[in-house]
């Protein structure tokens, strides 16, 4: 009897010994391959030297972390060994099978994180929730046919699994044919002992008491290395909670314990004055007759169109981005210098630019049928101002359900791929510069009325199979020579190639196009046009926050020319009252949580330090923040000693405009007494 439970005891220290090897191998793999041959260790630091301080802290901490998840694991795997003692021919197999399981779960998440990172920038976070209701055929297709190497690191994730397993059943075999016994003195003894060992595991603390790990746990100071340190299904983790907090009825748990009335109060100060309806605060009114006369308005999101596409780096050095540029530049033209993104994603995005309300981390669209049309949501705008109004998507309708999703928010039509018929594909639509052609048919038709377009581009995006060639001669052996002089393969970011700078080239060419094809015949047009977030394909991996958070807005077209700008920077939520300031007429009320970007004063001087809030970062004219400790500054601009209080001050509102729009998505506008 003593003789059995020695093995027991052996055998679950055993597993739990094997467990935290295989967490603790799959973060080195992770550090190696994402952090130090691509660079983002040394990205995070900026410099070339590897810290190898932070690195034993990492896995330190990691350890900590895993002991969490391994101590549960034991006690289940001592619960099924003790049970299938008593039918000894099932034990092996039973336990065989659960050892692969726990295996291949634990490797395949590190695989799969250590691809979300090469997309992302960042180890599994809420972006998730966006990539679980995307289109799951294109994603496979995309996984399948790009530089992500899906299909290799599935096989190769069986292979490691199948190996660790072959190896701890070597072990576990010699366990059971131990002959030694113990006295039952020491059986207790040593009982009491592994238990315990398994619950400090489990409370990663030196006592029972356990806790928050990120309050407990050290992590170091480099951004990588703090990422790395969690593990990818501590990760998944306190992404599912996340989740919880965001479906979850309660308010006051999404707005971190606060009620409405005090996220009201932190965001609209002294405009909040308890009112009782939300839509009564958001309320705004044109000032002036807009001067634009524009009878087409045209609002174009480019599918990862970044600023950094438009930067003079890639201009001169790629030839990539000039067509756009040349736009901005003219007397037609503005460009707002620093604009960031209100979405992780695309869908986060269009959130904003379809209701006008922040995004809350879980797609409005998958609510369709349930939520009304929104006070501030651009369709119901327009439309009341007499436009008729479309939506473009060079994808299928069926995607996030935006075909019902923007007929239910004020579109007149929406228009997918489906109904764009005799194009070009691509895996996730059709051809940009197709779409816009039947654009410009479609305006052929109904050119006699005012209309108001909103479009969203698809074929900037993975795998990039576009074929280019077919529509434009875009020398990719110049953004090859531009890409292996300045970002050299060994220090390029994981998996950027010349044929992705190719297509984004592609798709800003045809947006290009298309406007001056359009404004040519139809010079009562405005366009706007801006990217839906950061292309993630960006060569370098030490990445601003600037770099990584920014888009550009263009305006171009009727009456632009009699316009300045009057911020210096601006986000997707400023866009629609900026179009309406130009275009609609005094007194004109409408709903948002934005501001307009112009002015028509000649004189005014524009306002560098008014603070645009997006979804991952904060900004104005001298300075960026991403609600970490440190402000990144511009150029050569000064620090001045309240800039962090007031980064910090705008941080909360961007946080509580997204539990004000959760509000109003979930609960609507009435504020209870």
């Amino acid at each position: 009897m003593n003789n059995k439970i020695l093995k027991t005891y052996i055998q679950i220290i055993t597993f739990f010994a094997y467990l935290l090897i295989i967490f603790g191998l799959c973060r080195i793999g992770f550090i190696i391959n994402s952090g130090i041959l691509n660079s983002a260790i040394t990205g995070a630091y900026g410099s070339n030297s590897l810290p190898v301080s932070d690195i034993g802290q990492t896995l330190f901490a990691g350890f900590r972390y895993d002991g969490r998840l391994a101590a549960p694991a034991a006690f289940i795997f001592a619960a099924l060994y003790i049970v299938f003692s008593f039918i000894k021919s099932a034990k092996t197999p039973v336990i065989i099978i659960f050892i692969s399981i726990i295996s291949y779960i634990i490797i395949i998440a590190s695989f799969v994180n250590d691809t979300y990172y090469s997309i992302f920038n960042d180890t599994f976070n809420i972006i998730m929730l966006g990539v679980i209701y995307d289109d799951q055929s294109a994603i496979f297709h995309t996984a399948l046919n790009s530089d992500y190497n899906a299909l290799p690191k599935i096989a190769a994730s069986v292979i490691l699994t199948a190996i660790a397993v072959f190896i701890y059943s070597k072990i576990y075999k010699k366990i059971e044919n131990i002959k030694s016994s113990i006295s039952i003195k020491k059986t207790v003894l040593l009982g009491i002992l592994i238990s315990y060992i398994l619950i400090l595991a489990a409370s990663s603390t030196f006592n029972l008491k356990g806790g928050d790990l990120s309050y407990i746990v050290k992590l170091p100071e480099n951004n990588f290395l703090k990422k790395a340190a969690p593990g990818a299904l501590h990760d998944l983790d306190r992404v599912y909670r996340a989740y919880k907090d965001i479906k979850g009825e309660s308010f006051e748990k999404y707005a971190g314990g606060k009620t409405i009335q005090q996220v009201m109060q932190i965001y609209f100060e002294d405009e909040y004055t308890n009112q009782d309806n939300i839509s009564s605060v958001m309320e705004q009114e044109v000032l002036y007759n807009g001067k634009s006369n524009a009878k087409h308005i045209f609002l174009i999101i480019m599918e990862s169109l970044s600023d950094y596409h438009l930067s003079e780096e890639f201009i001169n050095g790629g030839g990539i981005g000039s067509d756009l540029t040349a736009l901005a530049n003219s007397k037609d033209g503005l460009k707002v210098p620093v604009f960031i993104q209100n979405g992780y994603g695309t869908i986060e995005t269009m959130d904003m630019m379809i209701t006008g309300l922040y995004g809350t981390y879980f797609p409005v669209s998958e609510m369709t049928g349930k939520i009304p049309c929104f006070d501030s949501s651009t369709g119901r705008i327009f439309k009341d101002l007499g436009y008729d109004t479309n939506f473009f998507y060079f994808g299928s309708s069926a995607w996030r359900k935006i075909g019902s999703y923007t007929t239910s928010q004020g579109f007149n039509k929406s228009y997918g791929m489906e109904n764009i018929h005799n194009k070009q594909k691509s895996t996730w639509g059709i051809y940009d510069n197709e779409g816009f052609d039947f654009i410009l048919e479609s305006l052929d038709k109904h050119h006699d009325k005012p209309t108001f377009n909103m479009i969203l581009s698809a074929s900037n995006h993975p795998p990039y199979d576009i074929d280019t060639k077919k529509y434009y001669n875009i020398d990719t052996e110049k953004i090859r020579n531009f890409l292996d002089t300045n970002y050299p393969k060994e220090k390029r970011f994981q998996g950027i190639t010349p044929e992705i700078l190719t297509v984004t080239e592609y798709s800003i060419k045809s947006a290009a196009d298309f406007i001056k094809k359009t404004y040519e015949l139809y010079p009562d047009s405005i366009f706007f046009i801006t990217g839906d977030h950061f292309d993630r394909s960006y060569p370098d991996p030490d990445r601003k926050i600037f770099t990584s958070t920014s888009i550009p807005l263009i305006i171009y077209g009727s009456g632009v020319h009699k316009y300045k700008l009057k911020y210096t920077a601006g986000s997707h939520k400023d866009i629609v009252p900026t179009i309406l300031n130009m275009t609609a007429h005094e007194g004109y009320k409408f709903h948002s949580f934005g501001q307009s970007l112009v002015t028509d004063d000649i004189n005014k001087n524009i306002d560098k330090e008014r603070i645009a809030i997006g979804a991952q970062s904060i900004a104005n004219g001298r300075y960026i923040f991403n609600g970490g400790g440190k402000l990144e500054y511009f150029n050569n601009e000064k620090e001045n000693e309240n800039d962090i209080n007031t980064a910090k001050i705008y941080w909360n509102k961007k946080k509580a405009g997204e539990a004000i729009s959760w509000y109003i998505v979930n609960k609507g506008y009435n504020i209870p007494k």
